[in-house]
């Protein structure tokens, strides 16, 4: 320990009296290295981490692929009824649960209303992923399940809680106003969790049977024939993805059939009945859970990883050359110390040292570093009501993921350079200090390596910048169809959430278009 701490010392005093150096390399090093960690934080978010939820490896998302012959309202949707299906008749899963997404309601408290987001959630949606309440209750199959437009009930999360409520514990039992309709506030749900999505969060969830009234003008709740949930189930012990998509599959294929003799299905062509009945039951595993923002950025954030894994090489390979000069330029010290008795394992753990010093100083200004790199990636994406959850400040997965990073650089770079270092022909050095400063072959060789390298590493991160840059240039200049673009502005109003008949509807629109047309004019 006495032995490290001198070595700690040794090195400290060895940056201290080559400051620019020290600078340089310790700029080059944050760069790499809070880019890296800047986009592994986003993927770590949006791609690696489980649910928070109980055994989240056995959730799986269930849809079918084909002709629907109806309407579809989103990604992977299927119909109320074919849930209720899979629920009581699916021999794979212990339970299956559906939810809705995305649904803009409007909410009155207190005198203050506003526009939230919303998830309609069937009654065994906390119940199947084991999540508890902070406070009061989650919704439960038996209470929020059953009866049609009969479960006034909200669960809040526990962020909108905090920020609307001030988590306040009184709130449990209070009304509110949720498209004028007065629900009860029943429960929080558990702290950390944010639902499926783990890009986005609702505010509020709702049972499921309330839908006719948070979503007014199209209810849809029993007709097979409209795709507008999501669902999810938890697979029994013993199966797999492959077995439970396959004992799945002929319950499918019988409720299509029987789906196929419905009234509404019999002016159907024979060629569409054919592909109709040829759909095909699809699995996914959901233990990262779903999310939207994943599919549309899991390949950029790739890309994105690859392009800073090269800029982390340049700087590995710009410092490990700026070793290689400092080390020619040492070469008469070093020469000195092994003269005197020094091992050479002495001396090389005290080049790593000074190399891993610098790389952690590196991680430290890095990990700074990169939640401005996040902040300023955040502020690209489109918002809406939805809680973002995707957060730029390091957790402990993200610190050690830093540190390792760190670790790994400042092997990465300091070894090669610290071999170099030893290699000295002792008494040619001591007699002569122009042989120590201009250096044996075999430095020159390893910097002529790392630079050829770094210039390679350069051009192909070059290249995929430009063609990034073409592509982002390319889609600014698309013509959307809009002139003057910079005093564009787009707003959403939905009074309909308030109880708005259709004749009223109509008059407010006219109403407001001729305000906005007078404000033009």
């Amino acid at each position: 320990m006495a032995r490290f701490v001198f070595d700690l010392r040794f090195a400290l005093r060895s940056l201290r009296r080559s400051p620019l150096f020290t600078l340089v390399a310790v700029a080059s090093l944050a760069l790499g290295i809070g880019a890296n960690t800047a986009i592994f934080t986003l993927i770590d978010q949006l791609m690696l981490r489980l649910l928070p939820v109980t055994r989240p490896e056995q959730l799986v998302m269930i849809w079918s692929s084909g002709p629907h012959m109806g309407n579809n309202r989103g990604s992977r949707m299927a119909s109320y009824p074919m849930y209720q299906d899979f629920q009581k008749k699916a021999e794979a899963f212990s339970s299956v649960f559906c939810r809705r997404s995305g649904t803009a309601v409007s909410l009155s408290f207190s005198g203050q209303t506003e526009r939230v987001d919303a998830e309609l959630v069937s009654g065994n949606f906390f119940q199947t992923l084991g999540v508890r309440p902070a406070i009061g209750r989650v919704f439960s199959p038996e209470e929020d399940d059953r009866v049609y437009k009969g479960h006034p009930s909200v669960v809040l999360s526990y962020e909108y809680w905090t920020t609307r409520f001030a988590a306040d514990p009184k709130v449990i039992g209070q009304k509110l106003l949720v498209n004028s309709y007065p629900m009860t506030v029943v429960g929080v749900s558990a702290q950390g969790f944010t639902g499926i999505d783990p890009a986005r969060s609702p505010q509020i969830r709702i049972p499921i049977q309330m839908k006719p009234l948070m979503t007014p003008g199209w209810d849809e709740l029993g007709n097979r024939r409209s795709q507008w949930i999501q669902m999810f189930a938890r697979m029994k012990p013993g199966f797999t993805l492959n077995s439970a998509q396959a004992s799945l599959q002929p319950l499918f294929s019988q409720i299509l059939r029987e789906e196929l003799a419905m009234p509404e299905m019999k002016d159907t062509s024979a060629y569409n009945r054919k592909r109709f009945l040829e759909r095909k039951i699809r699995m996914e595993p959901a233990a990262n859970g779903y999310s939207p923002m994943r599919r549309d950025y899991s390949t950029a954030l790739t890309v994105l990883m690859c392009m800073v894994g090269l800029v982390l090489l340049i700087a590995c390979s710009n410092v490990a050359n700026l070793m290689i000069a400092r080390a020619i330029s040492r070469q008469k010290e070093v020469a000195v110390r092994l003269a005197v008795g020094a091992s050479r394992w002495q001396l090389l753990r005290q080049l790593l040292i000074e190399s891993l010093m610098l790389s952690l100083a590196g991680g430290v200004v890095g990990l700074f570093l990169s939640v401005a790199i996040i902040r300023g990636l955040l502020h690209f994406l489109p918002g809406d009501t939805a809680t973002l959850m995707l957060r730029a400040e390091p957790d402990l997965r993200i610190l050690a993921f830093n540190g390792a990073l760190a670790l790994l650089t400042g092997v990465l770079f300091g070894l090669a350079p610290a071999f170099a270092s030893l290699k000295v022909d002792l008494w040619n050095t001591l007699k002569d200090v122009v042989g120590a400063v201009s250096g044996g072959s075999g430095p020159i060789r390893l910097r002529k390596t790392l630079v050829t390298a770094q210039v390679a590493f350069s051009f192909l991160l070059l290249v995929g910048s430009g063609l990034f840059v073409r592509t982002l240039a390319n889609l600014k200049q698309t013509n959307a169809g809009f002139q003057d673009l910079d005093n564009l502005v787009t707003f959403q109003l939905d009074p309909a959430l308030n109880g708005y008949p259709v004749p009223r509807l109509m008059a407010f629109y006219r109403q407001l278009l001729d305000n906005v047309r007078a404000l033009r004019a």
